[in-house]
Protein backbone atom coordinates (compact mmCIF):
# COMPACT_ATOMS: atom_id res chain seq x y z
CA UNK A 1 0.00 0.00 0.00
CA UNK A 2 2.96 2.71 0.83
CA UNK A 3 4.26 1.85 -2.80
CA UNK A 4 1.02 2.73 -4.41
CA UNK A 5 0.68 5.78 -2.52
CA UNK A 6 3.97 6.91 -3.08
CA UNK A 7 3.61 5.82 -6.81
CA UNK A 8 0.21 8.26 -7.16
CA UNK A 9 2.21 10.79 -5.22
CA UNK A 10 5.01 10.75 -7.60
CA UNK A 11 2.61 10.04 -11.00
CA UNK A 12 0.34 13.15 -9.81
CA UNK A 13 2.78 15.26 -8.51
CA UNK A 14 4.21 15.21 -12.27
CA UNK A 15 2.75 18.39 -13.20
CA UNK A 16 4.56 21.47 -13.61
CA UNK A 17 6.48 22.14 -16.60
CA UNK A 18 6.66 19.25 -19.21
CA UNK A 19 9.72 18.17 -20.46
CA UNK A 20 9.37 14.99 -21.86
CA UNK A 21 12.20 13.65 -24.51
CA UNK A 22 11.31 12.08 -27.79
CA UNK A 23 12.67 9.06 -26.49
CA UNK A 24 10.60 9.08 -22.94
CA UNK A 25 7.97 7.29 -24.57
CA UNK A 26 8.13 4.13 -26.82
CA UNK A 27 6.57 4.28 -30.47
CA UNK A 28 4.40 1.04 -29.86
CA UNK A 29 6.82 -1.02 -32.56
CA UNK A 30 9.01 -0.90 -29.72
CA UNK A 31 6.85 -2.69 -27.32
CA UNK A 32 6.30 -5.56 -30.16
CA UNK A 33 8.06 -8.77 -29.92
CA UNK A 34 9.34 -10.87 -32.83
CA UNK A 35 6.23 -12.86 -33.64
CA UNK A 36 8.82 -15.59 -36.20
CA UNK A 37 10.36 -16.03 -32.80
CA UNK A 38 6.94 -16.83 -30.71
CA UNK A 39 6.00 -19.15 -32.57
CA UNK A 40 2.29 -18.41 -31.33
CA UNK A 41 -0.03 -18.36 -34.36
CA UNK A 42 -1.75 -15.92 -32.46
CA UNK A 43 0.89 -13.15 -32.29
CA UNK A 44 0.27 -11.32 -35.62
CA UNK A 45 -3.30 -10.55 -34.93
CA UNK A 46 -2.81 -9.33 -31.71
CA UNK A 47 0.04 -6.95 -32.89
CA UNK A 48 -2.43 -5.66 -35.03
CA UNK A 49 -5.41 -5.93 -32.63
CA UNK A 50 -3.82 -3.46 -30.40
CA UNK A 51 -1.96 -1.10 -32.50
CA UNK A 52 -5.05 1.00 -32.75
CA UNK A 53 -5.27 1.48 -28.80
CA UNK A 54 -1.48 2.92 -28.74
CA UNK A 55 -2.46 6.62 -29.73
CA UNK A 56 -5.85 5.86 -27.35
CA UNK A 57 -3.45 4.73 -24.65
CA UNK A 58 -0.99 8.00 -25.05
CA UNK A 59 -4.23 9.99 -24.87
CA UNK A 60 -5.71 8.43 -21.11
CA UNK A 61 -7.38 6.11 -22.33
CA UNK A 62 -8.17 4.16 -19.23
CA UNK A 63 -9.13 0.28 -21.44
CA UNK A 64 -6.50 0.85 -23.39
CA UNK A 65 -3.55 1.55 -20.74
CA UNK A 66 -4.89 -1.43 -18.98
CA UNK A 67 -4.56 -3.83 -22.26
CA UNK A 68 -1.47 -2.56 -22.46
CA UNK A 69 0.11 -2.56 -18.90
CA UNK A 70 -0.98 -6.78 -19.07
CA UNK A 71 0.21 -7.26 -22.21
CA UNK A 72 3.30 -5.93 -21.13
CA UNK A 73 3.16 -8.54 -17.96
CA UNK A 74 2.12 -11.52 -19.87
CA UNK A 75 3.43 -11.00 -23.43
CA UNK A 76 0.07 -11.95 -24.90
CA UNK A 77 0.78 -14.50 -26.84
CA UNK A 78 4.03 -13.64 -27.24
CA UNK A 79 3.12 -10.42 -29.53
CA UNK A 80 4.50 -8.28 -27.26
CA UNK A 81 8.15 -7.93 -24.82
CA UNK A 82 7.33 -9.04 -21.57
CA UNK A 83 8.60 -5.65 -19.87
CA UNK A 84 7.42 -5.96 -15.73
CA UNK A 85 8.76 -2.13 -15.33
CA UNK A 86 6.58 -0.79 -17.93
CA UNK A 87 3.81 -2.61 -16.87
CA UNK A 88 3.84 -1.34 -13.56
CA UNK A 89 4.63 2.15 -14.49
CA UNK A 90 1.18 1.92 -16.89
CA UNK A 91 -0.47 0.47 -13.11
CA UNK A 92 0.88 4.17 -12.23
CA UNK A 93 0.01 5.76 -14.96
CA UNK A 94 -4.21 4.28 -14.55
CA UNK A 95 -3.96 4.75 -11.06
CA UNK A 96 -2.89 8.38 -11.27
CA UNK A 97 -5.59 9.27 -14.15
CA UNK A 98 -7.97 7.11 -13.51
CA UNK A 99 -11.07 7.09 -11.39
CA UNK A 100 -10.97 7.89 -7.56
CA UNK A 101 -11.20 6.37 -5.56
CA UNK A 102 -8.59 3.80 -7.42
CA UNK A 103 -10.92 0.70 -8.08
CA UNK A 104 -10.08 -2.38 -6.22
CA UNK A 105 -9.44 -4.04 -9.46
CA UNK A 106 -6.25 -1.44 -10.36
CA UNK A 107 -5.42 -1.59 -6.86
CA UNK A 108 -4.84 -5.30 -7.26
CA UNK A 109 -3.22 -4.88 -10.44
CA UNK A 110 -1.10 -2.67 -9.53
CA UNK A 111 -0.14 -4.91 -6.07
CA UNK A 112 0.26 -7.93 -8.54
CA UNK A 113 2.30 -6.25 -11.44
CA UNK A 114 4.64 -3.67 -9.21
CA UNK A 115 5.01 -5.55 -5.84
CA UNK A 116 7.12 -7.98 -7.24
CA UNK A 117 9.30 -5.52 -8.27
CA UNK A 118 12.64 -4.87 -6.20
CA UNK A 119 13.62 -0.83 -5.70
CA UNK A 120 14.94 0.64 -8.97
CA UNK A 121 12.73 -1.09 -10.72
CA UNK A 122 10.02 0.66 -8.81
CA UNK A 123 11.77 3.74 -9.31
CA UNK A 124 12.40 3.54 -13.15
CA UNK A 125 8.72 2.50 -13.39
CA UNK A 126 7.74 5.79 -11.21
CA UNK A 127 9.71 7.67 -13.60
CA UNK A 128 8.41 6.16 -16.92
CA UNK A 129 4.75 6.92 -15.31
CA UNK A 130 5.69 10.40 -15.00
CA UNK A 131 6.81 10.63 -18.16
CA UNK A 132 3.51 9.20 -19.69
CA UNK A 133 1.65 11.10 -17.39
CA UNK A 134 3.13 14.20 -18.42
CA UNK A 135 2.57 13.41 -22.04
CA UNK A 136 -1.15 12.37 -21.44
CA UNK A 137 -1.55 16.19 -20.32
CA UNK A 138 0.09 17.50 -22.67
CA UNK A 139 -2.15 15.76 -25.49
CA UNK A 140 0.25 12.72 -26.79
Amino acid sequence: MRVLSLALFLAISAGGSPALAADGVPEYADLLADCAASGNAACPGQQAALAPQWPKALSGDLPSLRNFAFCLADGCYGAFKVDPVRSCALRIVVAAIGERPVPDEDRGNFERDCGPLGAEDQQAAKIWARDMVRAIRRGG
